[in-house]
């Protein structure tokens, strides 16, 4: 039997349940078993099994967690050395909310006119043995009444050509479709800072999430050598793992820490601010007010994004669906034009 497993959208609502939880003076293991006893379906199965660990085997409750992936390992890390829970599950969701608004932008600027391309060609395979079909017979009869070969005569639009070829350019579109987003799902995972380097919007998608990991943690009790040994040890993606490595060597070294992020592909006024305070000596305490400016940063620039190419996005997905819609109908016309005239 498949072990249950939830998705983003449910243990980000799990970390919301239990934080309110925790607010009315529950314990953690407690807040975990009351919010087991009312959650329904995958959740509850999940959060029984949390909550066996914890009470039976005598789990500590973040590692439960964890083992579920409710949290990742940085977050118990976090959980674990958190004066308050409350306050540790806050910093959690914020850090969890600022990721992926990239992601979800491209998604909904580029999706529509993807998939429009897809539905285009899929009505021209399944249209064209009609057509071929309406011209055949068409030549047939003007040939027996009319004793005219018109076959070079009735042109079709070129996706109404051959079934063959409409599917052989879906494959290939879709094949290069599933390629781009695979090399980028890659570079996510291996190679972040090259895609930093490419896409600087991912950057500011991805440095308030990096910042407030090492911010927990800073104000969890650890020094910055400890933080960044922590997080390359349980760093949720394997690209980030070289940087936290670069960094720990950097504070062993007693160096500024904004030459690794400058390498590391950070926008430019990001490298200014943290050159700013480290030169300052004000690195940490700064570290709050830098997160909510990347923060702010990121969402308007994502707000331009959308404002920009929303609109454009949508008008090119119709355009494409229309462009191969009135194509057949204009075949069509087309040939009970030329039917009507020869007959």
């Amino acid at each position: 039997m498949l072990e249950a497993k939830l998705n983003k959208n449910q243990t980000l609502s799990i970390l919301y349940s239990l934080r309110s939880i925790l607010k009315l003076g529950n314990s953690l293991p407690n807040a975990i078993k009351l919010l087991s006893q009312v959650e329904k379906g995958t959740t509850k199965q999940v959060l029984h099994k949390v909550v066996y660990l914890i009470f039976n085997a005598n789990i500590y409750p973040e590692e439960a967690l964890a083992r579920f992936n409710i949290i990742t390992k940085t977050e118990v890390f976090i959980l674990k050395n958190s004066l308050d829970a409350k306050e540790a599950f806050s910093n959690i969701i914020q850090m969890r909310e600022v990721s992926n608004r990239f992601e979800k932008n491209m998604i909904t600027l580029l999706g529509f006119p993807v998939i429009a391309v897809i539905i285009g060609l899929l009505i021209a395979y399944f249209a064209q043995p009609t057509f071929s079909n309406m011209v055949n017979t068409l030549v047939k009869q003007v040939q027996i009444t009319k004793g005219v070969d018109i076959s070079n005569d009735v042109e079709l639009m070129w996706y109404l050509k051959s079934q063959s070829f409409d599917m052989m350019l879906l494959i290939i579109y879709i094949t290069i479709v599933i390629s781009l987003i695979l090399i980028y799902l890659y570079l996510l995972e291996y190679k972040p800072n090259v895609l930093y380097k490419m896409f600087k919007l991912k950057a500011y998608d991805d440095i308030p999430y990096l910042l407030m990991m090492m911010n927990n943690l800073h104000k969890a009790g650890f020094d910055p050598r400890k933080i960044f040994e922590i997080l390359s040890k349980t760093s949720m993606k394997k690209g980030w793992v070289s940087l936290f490595e670069l960094l720990k060597k950097k504070t062993k070294e007693g160096g500024k820490l904004y030459t690794i992020f400058e390498r590391y592909g950070f926008p430019n006024d990001i490298i200014l601010i943290l050159k700013s305070s480290e030169i300052g000596k004000s690195y940490w305490d700064n570290m709050d007010s830098l997160i909510e400016y990347v923060n702010e940063t990121n969402k308007q620039k994502n707000e331009m994004l959308k404002r920009i190419f929303g609109n454009t996005s949508t008008v090119i997905g119709f355009s494409i669906v229309i462009y191969f819609t009135v194509g057949l109908f204009m075949a069509m016309f087309s040939l009970q034009s030329v039917s009507t005239a020869l007959m």
